[in-house]
């Protein structure tokens, strides 16, 4: 993905692995769990991830710069967007201060002062460049190939209420990350509901106790930085290995 492109411009992107790769889990800012997780990697498998890298848990700086050192890249969750939004200049959105999203950790990480939008706008560039630019880099989806293995890694799945009448199971996700990104970010479609597509699906977003495999979709939020069962899980495909910490 081209550096300071907007991701609306690249909804999906595609990328291909001729060897295995660990998709991570929601992270919310845990950087502890993610330190733990990646001991539990090996060590130069590429690093993936399924979105809500910030919010409620303590540290998304710490978190951020532990991935761009891993040279991870994955998709946007629907807390990233807020994120994205306000570091990139484009506003900041107050809902991100409610109890539900936990921005004011994100906030804190990077030192800002201040809970007026006004505030928080004007200490936007207290988050570094790298990090504005990571986060407005990540894409809706990704088309992603592992050893010729195909999924697509989403952040909140497909609802199976979307009107897709005349869209190719094919053609699913670039319809609705061009048309309707918001319906790949924001609702909370449980694993069972999810639409079978033409491939495996890969997501989070929608808290479990454990991560599931039921074969359209692999599910991998387990809670990270929330009371239960605050742990953090990846998958490792194409074995479709589970590891979980926390």
């Amino acid at each position: 993905v081209a550096i300071g492109v907007h991701p609306a411009r690249v909804p999906v992107v595609a990328r291909s692995f001729d060897q295995p790769v660990a998709v991570i889990g929601d992270i919310h800012g845990a950087i502890r769990h993610l330190e733990a997780l990646l001991r539990q990697l090996p060590a130069d498998i590429p690093i993936l991830f399924s979105g809500d890298l910030c919010d409620r848990g303590p540290d998304t700086r710490a978190v951020l710069d532990l991935l761009l050192s891993r040279r991870a890249t994955g998709v946007r969750g629907n807390h990233d967007e807020w994120f994205d939004d306000w570091a990139s200049g484009r506003g900041f959105d107050r809902f991100a201060l409610s109890m539900a999203m936990g921005g004011e950790f994100t906030l804190a990480s990077y030192g800002v002062e201040g809970r007026t939008a006004h505030a928080i706008e004007s200490q936007r560039e207290r988050v570094p460049l790298a990090h504005r630019q990571f986060i407005e880099s990540l894409p809706v989806a990704m088309d992603l190939d592992v050893m010729g293995e195909q999924y697509w890694l989403v952040h909140a799945g497909v609802p199976l209420t979307e009107s897709l009448r005349g869209v190719s199971r094919h053609d699913v996700v670039h319809h609705l990350a061009r048309t309707h990104r918001a319906a790949l970010l924001w609702p909370h479609t449980s694993p069972e509901d999810v639409l079978p597509l033409d491939r495996t699906i890969v997501m989070g977003h929608m808290p479990q106790r454990r991560p599931v495999d039921l074969g359209h979709v692999i599910a991998l939020d387990t809670g990270c930085s929330t009371t239960r069962p605050n742990q953090l899980s990846a998958v490792i495909l194409p074995e479709r290995r589970f590891v979980t910490v926390g």
